[in-house]
């Protein structure tokens, strides 16, 4: 089977919209969920484009979005842009490491408040970014 769209670039282009303005180790930890959602099928089939895709997963994903105007965004990323140079860093590196302590949940705080993201289930926090354990 040959994939139309490579799935690094997927988690890319999830990774520009989600950590855009966090630190790069918060990045990384963003690539760490993705792989740990997929690793455990975790709400989706164990691929990199089933945890991205997967509706209310991940914001700019979702087709509820007026005019879809930040997927179409990163879906015209350019691969020379210094930021985009940075998530593929992170996402590579995220193979290696354990930043987010094997989480599976994420959230921004000063965006949304899930009723999920207790204390009790807090891992790490890095940048504006919060992972947690389900």
């Amino acid at each position: 089977m040959i994939n139309l769209i490579n799935e690094d670039a997927l988690a890319i282009c999830a990774i520009w919209q989600e950590a855009e303005g966090e630190p790069f180790i918060a990045k990384v930890g963003f690539g760490e969920v993705i792989r740990e959602r997929a690793r455990r099928k975790y709400n989706c089939d164990g691929s990199i484009t089933g945890v991205i895709a997967k509706r209310f997963q991940f914001s700019a994903w979702n087709d509820d979005q007026v005019d879809n105007d930040r997927l179409i965004a990163s879906l015209k990323i350019n691969l020379a842009d210094q930021f985009v140079q940075e998530c593929l860093k992170a996402w590579y590196q995220s193979q290696n490491t354990v930043y987010a302590r094997k989480a599976v949940l994420f959230v921004n705080k000063d965006i949304s408040q899930p009723a999920w993201a207790t204390t009790e289930r807090l891992l790490v926090k890095m940048g504006k970014l919060s992972f947690y354990k389900d």
